[in-house]
């Protein structure tokens, strides 16, 4: 199986906030740390803190930038940021072959744009995830000797093949402050980040996952695979 490097994180917010720090203890162990890009434009604000990881410090300081000043505290990890969103003028030059990217942005705009990019690659590995309120669903899209191990995050999802939300670096400064905030809680972050870290775990040690998508529930403590296809 590719040794995917290197791993990308896109998006420092309720869900890549609280998956940056577990990550980077795991890929610090590994006999080969890979790179570990972060990749976000916003910035921490203070309605952010109900459930993101971000201390009052950080307010008004790039995400992937405040999460990287983390991680260097604690992990000899090769930590680099861009702080930008990503779109289609750059996605190529962030995302290339072998490439693990965790998408944990919040719009299928940029869902949309991560999972072409990776069908443009012989080898690479998505892993996505998104939630509501209190579900949501965790994503596996792999690339192995240019076929689809597993499916685009398209194939089953209408909302991402056909997106009716923006992508965010297609928006001012003045237009991203009024973007309106979903409906979000910790707990369900949590989840999500713990799905992605699962995936990415077992995939450190088999060439390829049971399943292609799992969806949670946290009211109902349950997590249900969808088989890969």
């Amino acid at each position: 199986m590719p040794a995917y490097n290197p791993v990308i994180v896109v998006g420092l917010g309720g869900i890549g906030s609280h998956l940056v720090e577990p990550l980077a203890r795991f890929l610090s162990f590994q006999e080969e740390p890979p790179l570990l890009l972060l990749i976000d434009g916003d910035t921490y604000s203070r309605s952010n803190q109900s459930r993101q990881r971000a201390d009052a410090s950080e307010l008004g300081t790039n995400k992937a930038a405040a999460q990287a000043a983390r991680l260097r505290q604690f992990s000899s990890l090769t930590v680099t940021t861009r702080e930008t969103f990503l779109d289609e003028r750059n996605v190529k030059l962030h995302i290339s072959e072998k490439s693990c990217v965790f998408s944990c942005v919040d719009n299928h705009a940029t869902r949309k744009l991560l999972s072409d990019a990776l069908l443009g690659l012989r080898n690479g590995l998505l892993l996505s995830a998104g939630n509501e309120l209190t579900d949501g669903n965790m994503q596996v899209f792999q690339r192995l000797n240019g076929r689809n191990i597993s499916p685009p995050l398209d194939k089953y999802h209408d909302e991402i093949r056909y997106p009716q939300d923006v992508n965010p670096a297609h928006l001012s400064c003045d237009e991203l402050s009024r973007q309106p905030q979903s409906a979000q809680i910790l707990m369900a972050n949590f989840t999500a980040a713990a799905l992605l870290l699962n995936a990415y775990y077992t995939l450190t040690r088999v060439e390829r996952l049971q399943y292609a998508e799992v969806y949670f529930d946290i009211q109902k403590n349950a997590a249900n695979p969808r088989p890969r296809s």
